[in-house]
């Protein structure tokens, strides 16, 4: 009977015991644990061991000075990382809300973001002033359902587990280069470029295969030449006179005018795989994301339109397919 007549109490951790456990987890060390927390090492050991007593299971093994987590403390380390990300942006965002405005998570590639979807927003707020998007960086998938993100702009295939996506534009590379690689000309050769240093973005690893089978070029060790993780760095690297890099123009534009690259060759390829729109499938019907991907279609598609050789198929327009589980896990490439 005394069971039954107990109150039931939630088993909340405190957030002081979940800090000290993160970052316990984190370095593996108390030491440095108290200094990012800027509390005494006896102060974190005591909040994980509260932690500990209460959850019944040990988190760390303890061998002298050294720590290093059990099973279960790296299991709950991973899941108490999301937790609290989760709370300081839920509290960031309650800290910057006005009045009723609504609020969108969008992530995006870092270079591809930075260059292609942020410089348009104003035109989105002009539209939507009570709105208030958030975007982050984000080269890999993830699951929706394990972040408070309500869309992702990313490279590949339709096929994003547990979401739905919409199309919106195709990737068309060039050659280019450093003006000194020209030496006057206006253009050189497809046996001249491919002579030259090849800089490589890891996520393409194809990309010079494909522009050498488009100028009918053979026995051309394509895959020689330096390897970069994201667009950015391919960029640097090619202003930097590295080499010869295949790059979409569209992210360029400031180098080209500037003079810091040139266009080598007006022989395109396109990439295999194409720019798309992922959200969750549970948040299809919501009326500020619907308008959110309203406006990118129609920011896509003058984009389309202004693109030289640029413009996707006429029946690719807005696309809503769930993408197979399998697939989930695989990596988005990085921009």
């Amino acid at each position: 009977m005394s069971f039954w007549n107990e109150p039931m109490r939630r088993r909340l951790p405190s957030i002081g015991a979940l800090t000290a456990f993160d970052a316990a987890a984190r370095h593996l060390s108390i030491t440095r644990a108290a200094d990012e927390l800027a509390l005494t090492e006896s102060a974190v050991s005591r909040q994980i061991s509260l932690l500990e007593e209460q959850l019944g299971v040990r988190l760390f093994h303890r061998i002298k000075k050294r720590i290093s987590l059990t099973r279960a403390g790296a299991m709950y380390s991973a899941r108490v990382v999301q937790t609290i990300e989760r709370i300081e942006r839920d509290t960031l965002e309650v800290m910057g809300h006005e009045g009723d405005g609504a609020v969108l998570e969008v992530a995006a590639l870092p270079t591809v973001g930075s260059q292609w979807l942020v410089p348009r927003l104003v035109s989105f707020y002009a539209q939507r002033p009570g709105v208030t998007v958030h975007v982050s960086a984000r080269s890999t998938r993830f699951f929706f359902s394990e972040s408070a993100l309500d869309g992702a702009l990313y490279f590949g295939a339709p096929d994003w587990a547990g979401a739905r996506t919409d199309y919106l534009f195709d990737e068309v590379l060039l050659p280019v280069g450093s003006p000194a690689l020209l030496e006057g000309a206006a253009s050189v050769s497809p046996h001249a470029i491919v002579r030259r240093r090849l800089l490589h973005l890891m996520t393409r690893p194809e990309a010079w295969r494909r522009w050498c089978g488009a100028a009918g070029l053979g026995d051309v060790n394509v895959m020689r030449g330096p390897r970069f993780e994201v667009q950015s760095m391919l960029i640097s690297a090619a202003c930097a006179g590295l080499g010869v890099a295949l790059l979409p123009r569209f992210l360029i534009g400031d180098q080209l005018r500037s003079g810091k690259l040139k266009v080598l060759s007006d022989l395109p390829v396109r990439s295999e795989g194409a720019y798309y729109f992922a959200y969750p499938e549970e948040k299809a019907a919501d009326p500020v994301l619907a308008e959110f991907r309203a406006w990118l279609q129609a920011q896509s598609e003058a984009f389309r339109r202004r693109s030289a050789g640029g413009s996707g198929p006429a029946g690719r327009g807005l696309s809503s397919r769930p993408g197979p589980a399998r697939r989930a896990a695989r990596r988005s490439p990085a921009e």
